[in-house]
């Protein structure tokens, strides 16, 4: 394989590189000091630190794996297919962290769930808008893979879960894909 091709693909999963090995070490100290409680909290001024720490955050080792495998795929194929994918990454945690922020149910949040939720909504909704082969075909693996499970993680009654944080995040993906499509995004750039 060509040493440039290798190269340049590594130097786009640079933030993927990072993001992941970050969760787990905030993850380990995290045993140690109280950083859980640094979570999203909506509509306390205090919960808005957890728009941006509230993916490093983890309840325990079983919650941390069960984000890491389906936050790789889907940041891999993000950064593999996205010109702006670190945009598109912060973007979603944003909007979909502040969605929470302004509608979720009285609790702290905690966990990358909202933004694999929301990377989910951005593949499926990008490969709807661009509908490119590349775009499609992303749409419908990611569609295949955790569709039927972003339709159980919604159920309000599921004790333990984000449900409302994975619907914001959903919502996020779909509307950043929507926006990254528009005229308006395309005049900006």
């Amino acid at each position: 394989m060509n040493t440039e091709l290798l190269l340049a693909a590594v130097r786009r999963l640079d933030p993927l590189l990072f993001f992941l090995p970050v969760i787990w070490v905030v993850f380990v100290v995290s045993r140690i000091l109280p950083f859980n409680r640094y979570g999203l909290v909506p509509r306390q001024t205090r919960g808005l630190i957890g728009i941006v720490s509230m993916p490093l955050l983890h309840e325990d080792t079983r919650h941390l794996l069960s984000n890491t495998v389906p936050l790789a795929l889907l940041l891999t194929l993000l950064f593999n297919t996205e010109a702006g994918a670190t945009t598109v990454a912060v973007l979603v945690q944003v909007v979909g962290g502040a969605l929470l922020w302004l509608f979720g149910r009285r609790a702290i949040h905690i966990g990358a769930s909202l933004m694999v939720f929301a990377l989910t909504g951005f593949h499926i909704a990008n490969g709807l808008v661009q509908f490119k082969l590349s775009t499609v075909v992303i749409a419908v693996v990611v569609a295949a893979l955790y569709g039927t499970t972003f339709l159980t993680s919604i159920n309000p009654w599921k004790k333990g879960s984000s449900w409302d944080g994975h619907l914001c995040g959903f919502i996020a993906g779909v509307g950043v894909a929507v926006f990254f499509a528009s005229d308006y995004y395309t005049a900006l750039a």
